[in-house]
């Protein structure tokens, strides 16, 4: 075995399973973080959090869980963000389970060389489907159980294993009913006698039935919206509805 992957396997070795007693560091700066801590969906929606990372320095790599209700979410995909890709090749390890997200990544060189990550950043985005109703804390957290309240975050030089002290702040969804959808307004009622459309019955409707006076369905000359009352064909009836409804509007 090559001295690249030597180094990688030990990475991996230290994110998964190595447990370290408290230190007594007191306030990291690095957080680690749901983002968006709050977020309001309706039942149906897809929609993704990241988890992201702020302040850190000399990052090799990172572990984290996060837990949610399997009642109001469904987990649809889980990806690797881009902090730890823009500083070298990472090895990605998901051991995600049904409510519960749980996901190692590492960076390495495969020329052996040590490379890390410094600053702010996405570690990776988790898409969900909301499928019901109600609330779900998004609990971002380690299986260190002397740290529940961060996540594993290795340091460089690794040689040290001493992880990177952080502090995970978790996220929380509401899911609201889907709204009906709003039925269109339906189409205006036609004006009896409004042979033009205009909204209103006036003396060009009665001269536009006039000039129609005779014709038929079966003429060169048919305009069936002269045709008041349907009969195909036009006629003293047609001019006397329209006489009858002069000066109607649409309200």
């Amino acid at each position: 075995m090559n001295k690249a992957w030597a180094a990688l396997l030990l990475m991996v070795t230290v994110l998964l399973f190595v447990v370290v007693c408290p230190l007594g560091m007191a306030n990291p700066e690095t957080t680690v973080f749901v983002d968006p801590k709050e977020g309001n969906v309706e039942e149906g929606q897809t929609f993704a959090v990241n988890i992201s990372i702020a302040d850190v320095s000399g990052l090799l790599g990172f572990e984290f869980l996060l837990s949610y209700n399997t009642t109001i979410l469904e987990l649809a995909s889980v990806q690797e963000g881009p902090f730890l890709k823009s500083v070298g090749s990472t090895f990605m390890v998901n051991l995600t389970t049904k409510g519960l997200v749980r996901l190692a990544v590492v960076v390495y060189n495969p020329q052996g060389e040590i490379v890390s990550a410094n600053g702010t950043g996405v570690l990776a985005t988790v898409t969900f489907k909301a499928i019901a109703v109600g609330e779900s804390l998004l609990d971002l957290f380690s299986k260190d159980p002397y740290k529940p309240d961060e996540v594993k975050l290795a340091a460089d030089p690794p040689a040290s294993v001493v992880p990177i002290p952080n502090v995970a702040i978790d996220g929380h969804v509401v899911v609201s009913p889907d709204p009906p959808s709003v039925p269109p307004d339906p189409p205006p009622t036609p004006l009896i006698g409004d042979i033009d459309g205009d909204g209103k019955v006036d003396m060009k409707d009665v001269g536009y039935a006039a000039r129609l006076f005779g014709t038929a369905f079966t003429g060169p000359s048919w305009d069936a919206s002269a045709d008041v009352n349907g009969d195909g064909k036009v006629d003293m009836r047609d001019v006397g509805i329209v006489a009858k409804n002069l000066w109607s509007t649409r309200t």
